[in-house]
Order: C-alpha cells, then sequence, then structure tokens
C-alpha cells in the first residue's frame, strides 16, 4: 500500500517546527528516521495531513559532555552513538545496548528521539534511559518541560508528549570511573526487537537495573533493587528477590511469548546480568 495524501514542511529551524505543530496539532507527524512512521503511513494506520520532516534543523543533533552529564540532540543517528568516543566512554551501559537495534542500514537512518518518542516496548533505547535515569527535554510554543524518562513512558506506544510537542534533548549522568553496565536481550534473530531485555549500571554502590519486553513500558526494578541494597548488594539471596520483584508484574503476550516464557526469560536473565555487573 502507499500513503494517503499529505502535505510536507521541511523547516529549518526549532522554532518553525514548534510554530507548525502549534498550528496542526493532531493533524501533523514529526518524521525523523522514518523507520517507524512511513511503515505504517504506507499501511494507512497514521494518516497525517501534514508531514514535518525534522532532518534540516540542525540543532537538534549532537552530542555533548558537559561537566557531569552528557547531552543527546533528539536527532542523533544511532550510528553516532555507536561511534562516538564520548558515549564510549562515559555511557558504557548505552554502548552495549545500541549494537542490537536494527541493522546498519536502519541504525544510519534511525534517531535517539524518534525511537523513544515511538515507545515501541521491547525498544532497547527507553529501556536505556530509565536504566540511565536520564531526562527528557520536551519543547512546545508553550515553553519547555522536563521529564524523567521513568514518567515519560505511559504504555505501549504512548508518552507524555502532547501533540504539539516535540522531544529534543535527552540528559543523563556520565557513569564514573569503575562503572559496570550490562546489556542483554534475547530476540528471535539479531536486528529483531527483544523478547525480553535487561540492562544493569553498578558503581560507587548504586544499582541500577529495568528489564524491556516484559510490560508495556520498561519496568524499573524498584523491589529488587531496594532488596539488593538492604542486603549488601549479597548475591546469596539473588533469587529470591528477583522472584518477588517478578511477582508483581502480568507479562505481555503475543505470537512470539507466552506470559510464562517472558516472564521465565526475565528470571534468567535478570540472575545472569545482575550476576556479572554485581561482580564477586
Amino acid at each position: 500500500m502507499k500513503p494517503a495524501l499529505f502535505d510536507y514542511a521541511r523547516p529549518d529551524t526549532l522554532q518553525e517546527v514548534l510554530a507548525l505543530l502549534g498550528e496542526h496539532g493532531d493533524d501533523a507527524k514529526l518524521i525523523a528516521g522514518g523507520q517507524s512512521l512511513v511503515p505504517v503511513m504506507n499501511l494507512r494506520l497514521a494518516t497525517p495531513a501534514l508531514l514535518i520532516d525534522l532532518n534540516g534543523v540542525q540543532e537538534l543533533a549532537g552530542i555533548r559532555h558537559e561537566a557531569d552529564m552528557l547531552h543527546i540532540g533528539a536527532m542523533t543517528r544511532q550510528r553516532e552513538l555507536i561511534a562516538s568516543p564520548v558515549i564510549a566512554e562515559h555511557a558504557p551501559l548505552l554502548a552495549q545496548a545500541v549494537p542490537n537495534i536494527g541493522h546498519v542500514q536502519t541504525r544510519s537512518r534511525g534517531t535517539i528521539g524518534g525511537s523513544l518518542s515511538h515507545a515501541d516496548p521491547a525498544s532497547e533505547l527507553p529501556l536505556s534511559m530509565v536504566t540511565l535515569n536520564a531526562t527528557f527535554t520536551i519543547s512546545s510554543v508553550r515553553g519547555q518541560r522536563i521529564v524523567a524518562a521513568r514518567e515519560f513512558f505511559q504504555g505501549a506506544m504512548a508518552t507524555a508528549l502532547a501533540t504539539d510537542e516535540v522531544l529534543t534533548t535527552i540528559s543523563f549522568p556520565v557513569a564514573p570511573q569503575g562503572t559496570r553496565a550490562v546489556f542483554r536481550e534475547l530476540a528471535r534473530r539479531h536486528g529483531d526487537f527483544a523478547i525480553v531485555a535487561v540492562a544493569a549500571q553498578f558503581s560507587s554502590g548504586s544499582l541500577t537495573v529495568a528489564v524491556g519486553g516484559l510490560e508495556a513500558v520498561p519496568r524499573y526494578c524498584v523491589s529488587l533493587i531496594d532488596a539488593l541494597t538492604r542486603d549488601g548488594f549479597d548475591r546469596s539471596r539473588l533469587s529470591e528477590f528477583i522472584d518477588a520483584e517478578l511477582a508483581q508484574v502480568e507479562p505481555l503476550v503475543d505470537m512470539h511469548a507466552s506470559a510464562g516464557y517472558r516472564q521465565h526469560l526475565a528470571r534468567v536473565m535478570l540472575h545472569v546480568c545482575l550476576t556479572e555487573v554485581l561482580g564477586a
């Protein structure tokens, strides 16, 4: 199939983008890499009256290291995250996650902001940002606001973005020296969305861990983290704590996996990742 007829705009500045969104609202869609939007437009599951192309807005791209924070423009290509020495040095978890996204061709077009705004439950970037305690800068003609990644994802393909808003910057703390980070996923084939993925990071006595693909949004494992922290990160009770965390979950069911299989995968992968990240 082919998309329905639409008008097309290619602004050069963020202010032009915001003005178009403010004027057209629900009738407009933003396109970045197009990896997710173009297929659903071809199926006419999305029929925007206006397509706003962000590829001319240079101010939305780039990676900056400022003090103890990393700031990534929403139009930064996924391949740039892999190639960046700044990401390799200061964001080891993200560096491990990005090569699991799609293939070389799709990473050359796909953007970090596009993936986060699409909010697929099994996507690697939302899971990474939840684990890294990232914050998102969101802009509109009404101004800017900051939303935590753990509040941004509200359901499968659902986010905190209003129809006149655009995600502009992703920010998160740099990983301190000595940080141990692990990202693992299981997919039917390399490049497919994960059936289940786990991201974990440990540094300076602080642990973060989250699971993707298990529920409609990435699950930040608060109970598991609290239990391990109280126990002094003693791995002898790790299985017990993982089971207690997963007892609170109602896993997704689809053509690729049953609820029981997803929960089993999450249990095994959490054990493997936490054993690795916590070390001896």
